[in-house]
């Protein structure tokens, strides 16, 4: 039965800890400094982000408006004059200009759906970019953690060198002998 010191299970547990940090380090770095970017911030910055999404709502808003009051609208007055009016002859028949009225509200309600989906997605654009900017964030600082955690071990190993194995891969233990475990 071999029996390890604390000393040769502290270095391997050292080696162990270094190796660790090296990989999270390695993992996490990269990781966080692509986060740090938003994914629209290539294409816009949140305040443009914001407009877009406000001037989305007032459009939805303005079709809106728009399939409720078309009838009274400028050029649009003329359609509905033209279908209610029985004074004035019929160039075209009634049931066409209904239809073109109908038409052009679904237009608009079309337009006002797309106009609703615009203004949700730029949202959710504005959400995530929040979030990704904040995991960003705390991942770099964990991998600042990590780094100065990494300069410590290197620290260490720079004050002990003759107590620390040559090879940072495996632990060098001695060979303990037989009769070591054996007490007389």
């Amino acid at each position: 039965m071999k029996l390890n010191s604390l000393k040769d299970d502290l270095i391997r547990d050292f080696q162990d800890q270094k190796r660790a940090v090296n990989e999270q380090v390695a993992l996490i770095d990269p990781m966080a400094t692509s986060l740090r970017k938003p994914a629209a911030k290539r294409l816009l910055n949140t305040g443009f982000i914001v407009m877009m999404e406000v001037l989305s709502w007032l459009l939805f808003l303005g079709c809106i408006a728009f399939i409720i009051f078309m009838d009274k609208l400028y050029p649009f007055y003329y359609l509905n004059k033209i279908v209610y009016d029985t004074a004035l002859p019929p160039s075209y028949p009634i049931d066409d200009m209904k239809t073109l009225s109908w038409i052009i509200r679904g237009m608009a309600l079309v337009s006002g759906l797309l106009f609703f989906a615009i203004a949700r997605m730029l949202a959710t654009i504005r959400n995530k970019n929040s979030i990704l900017h904040l995991t960003g964030k705390n991942l770099k600082l964990l991998a600042e953690q990590l780094l100065q955690r990494k300069a410590n071990m290197a620290a260490l190993e720079q004050r002990n060198p003759i107590e620390m194995p040559s090879n940072t891969d495996t632990v060098i233990v001695p060979q303990q002998k037989p009769h070591d475990d054996i007490l007389l």
